[in-house]
């Protein structure tokens, strides 16, 4: 399962840009999950991919955290009490994670999300994601080897969205609110040339819907599950931000996919 000389040298360029803002990376509301309100929804969005009542743990429960950049879902799952794989392909990311987590059920696993090789089949029982599918650049490898490491009855929980679909007139009122009560620094003409280059090559360059994941994923050999609201974790969840910062989150074109593997295929 390599990637041929195209996609290698995409891929590379994704994990140097990644790497670079790391350092910043929690700094973004829409990336750091608060511990007053973020992280009871959080935990609550969770137990309900893993299928769990309210009251329920991931004790026991082995799990890998895909593409997990600073640490921030695995810190989520470690409080759940599971015992967590965070992988990512960015040694910077790593390294802020390696940090933040220290001392709890979490080990790094350097890989590309898209081919597992290290990992041994079946070996997960709940894989999750977070804005990682759109940036895939052979999604169906991606999902046939996620389907390969879950074990028989492991879930697959996908978070992402639509980033090229229109946003309503509320949400880009509130946008507009935002920018007056303060302006956002604009980024580098070298930043937005790079990131308008890369997302250009990109197999889900238009768009990636709910309905066209849903398809793929399944493709491959998952079993569609569910969906799952998003919206607390953006709302409720972000009540201790302050108001600017929460203007501009919504989980609008959000979405969040829930999988399940039948039998040991």
């Amino acid at each position: 399962m390599e990637s041929n000389g195209q996609n290698f040298d995409l891929k590379e360029e994704i994990r140097t840009y990644w790497s670079a803002r790391a350092a910043t990376f929690d700094e973004s509301a829409s990336h750091k999950i608060e511990d007053q309100f973020g992280k009871p929804n959080w935990q609550m969005f969770l137990r309900q991919a893993m299928g769990l009542g309210p009251d329920e743990d991931m004790e026991g429960l082995h799990v890998l955290d895909l593409a997990c950049g600073t640490g921030e879902i695995s810190r989520m799952l470690c409080s759940l009490g599971a015992e967590v794989t965070g992988l990512d392909f960015s040694e910077t990311m790593h390294t802020i994670a390696k940090a933040k987590l220290e001392g709890q059920s979490w080990r790094p696993l350097l890989c590309d999300a898209e081919n597992l090789a290290t990992v041994a089949d079946n070996s997960f029982d709940f894989a999750t994601t977070r804005h990682l599918a759109w940036t895939l650049t052979d999604p169906l490898a991606a999902y046939a080897e996620w389907l390969r490491v879950l074990k028989p009855g492991g879930r697959l929980l996908v978070n992402d969205g639509d980033w090229t679909r229109p946003f309503s007139r509320s949400y880009r009122l509130k946008r507009w609110l935002a920018h007056l009560l303060a302006p956002e620094t604009p980024r580098s003409v070298e930043e937005r040339a790079c990131d308008a280059s890369i997302r250009g090559r990109l197999p889900y360059s238009g768009g990636l819907t709910a309905q066209r994941l849903r398809e793929e994923i399944t493709s491959q050999g998952l079993s569609y599950s569910s969906a799952l609201n998003v919206a607390p974790l953006y709302h409720q969840g972000m009540q201790a931000l302050p108001i600017v910062k929460r203007l501009r989150q919504s989980s609008e074109n959000r979405y969040a996919l829930v999988f399940e593997k039948i039998g040991n295929t």
